[in-house]
């Protein structure tokens, strides 16, 4: 895809020419069986659906299968109108909900696409009863200007039936925040797989990954666990903060 940047009162857009790349070509044939049986957690979004298709039919095919092998399914709603409507992108997802461990959708999305209603917290715990799904996330980002953000997330746990939120980053200087949803849904899901199960740590190193991907250029996360763990410890005031890393 393309994005060009925008620039108040100019917003961001972004084209995507994806008809003839390599992933529509895509068939559960290119994958051997045994990577089924040997991962905790298979994680894909909404972007896979919505671009249909093969990918389409492929996703949800191994969305089933990983699930029959006993894998934990992650799914990011990341609702794109550029490349399917509404109406479609609920019907298609919501198939594939009753497989889902673990739900990531932002409020907008849940109102707009989903026509949910309520406070975040009775829409997560909505969407946690209806589908039976054991986790459900929504990231939360205020825009003071395009320059300035600040970031946090809610997560309610089905089995406790508690809502997990913490500090936030506040007033990120944001150098590009392309790719900071799947940034904070990396950290969420190495916190909850390293802790087993621990929202608490899931939703800590989900902010921390989330909030860093802000000052990276580009929409690939370029840190390691070293610099997160550090965020995470700040943000819980176990660290001291320092000027510079030296």
């Amino acid at each position: 895809y393309y994005y060009e940047t925008g620039i108040q009162p100019r917003k961001p857009q972004i084209v995507y020419d994806r008809k003839y790349s390599s992933i529509n070509s895509v068939s559960e044939k290119d994958f051997s069986d045994s990577m089924y049986h040997s991962a905790r957690c298979f994680h894909t979004s909404g972007i896979s659906l919505g671009l249909g298709g093969n990918v389409r039919k492929t996703a949800m095919v191994m969305i089933r299968r990983f699930k029959e092998a006993g894998a934990l399914i992650s799914f990011d709603v990341n609702y794109r109108r550029n490349l399917w409507s509404g109406e479609e992108a609920r019907n298609c997802i919501a198939e594939i909900l009753p497989y889902v461990d673990i739900f990531f959708c932002s409020e907008s999305t849940a109102k707009l696409t989903f026509l949910k209603t309520g406070t975040l917290d009775e829409i997560l715990k909505g969407f946690a009863e209806e589908y039976s799904i054991p986790w459900v996330v929504a990231t939360k980002r205020i825009v003071h200007t395009p320059q300035c953000h600040s970031f946090n997330s809610v997560a309610y746990e089905k089995q406790t039936k508690k809502v997990y939120k913490q500090t936030g980053y506040d007033n990120i200087s944001v150098v590009d925040r392309i790719g900071s949803g799947d940034a904070y849904v990396a950290g969420f899901l190495y916190g909850l797989l390293s802790k087993n199960g621990n929202c608490e740590n899931a939703v800590s190193y989900g902010n921390a990954s989330g909030a860093l991907k802000n000052t990276v250029i580009g929409d690939m996360m370029l840190t390691d666990i070293n610099e997160i763990t550090k965020m995470v410890e700040l943000n819980r005031g176990l660290i001291s903060d320092f000027e510079m890393a030296r």
